[in-house]
């Protein structure tokens, strides 16, 4: 039988540690075009760079997020930790809800922004320049953790009933009387009759 508690505590470990990485990486890149050279502006969720080199100085990113997410996937992993308790799990269960709701909530709209940046570029393109936007590595390790930190939290509501193990039957000893018989006495004894003794004064 799978464990569920134990599924949710990976699925949960593994959601968190999929959304720290990806904050580190590169989320998403805007390309400008029509300035002589391309110019590439990348972002994490810490901080933007720019290729070539030459180009705007390093800054933080736009849609600075990576506290949130760092913060949100600690409580996952403080809520595994506390789960594995059992005299305490029941705190774990809403840490656990707390943690990957939040971590969705900040990315999902990290997401959104990302759209509507990707929008606003589309919007502005005229002639031969044509502006892109690309999304990269890490906006996808930032939702796949964050869907599976979801439903490691889903799992971890599930409350688990132990089967309490019956006591196994000691065998007993069990006398069937087969037919009425008076004349065998107890322990195979003939006792004399109260008559009988008194004939044989």
């Amino acid at each position: 039988m799978i464990d569920r508690q134990r599924v949710a505590g990976i699925l949960l470990v593994l959601g968190a540690g999929l959304a720290a990485a990806g904050s580190f990486q590169r989320t998403f890149s805007t390309v400008y075009r029509g300035y002589g050279q391309d110019l590439t502006i990348s972002t994490t969720l810490w901080v933007t760079t720019s290729d070539p080199v030459d180009g705007p100085p390093d800054q933080p990113a736009f849609y600075a997020a990576g506290w949130p997410v760092i913060v949100s996937a600690l409580v996952m992993a403080v809520a595994v930790a506390v789960m594995a308790r059992e005299r305490i799990a029941f705190v774990g269960r809403p840490l656990a809800v707390g943690g990957a709701g939040a971590l969705a909530g900040i990315v999902f709209f990290y997401v959104a922004q990302v759209r509507r940046q990707e929008e606003i570029i589309a919007s502005g393109r005229t002639g031969n320049v044509q502006d892109e936007v690309h999304y990269l590595g890490g906006l996808y390790l930032l939702v796949v953790g964050a869907i599976i930190g979801l439903v490691g939290a889903a799992l971890a509501q599930q409350r688990y009933q132990r089967q309490e193990q019956e006591p196994e039957q000691e065998d007993e000893v069990v006398v069937h009387q087969l037919d009425s018989d008076d004349d065998t006495p107890p322990f195979g004894l003939v006792i004399p009759n109260d008559d009988e003794q008194q004939e044989t004064r």
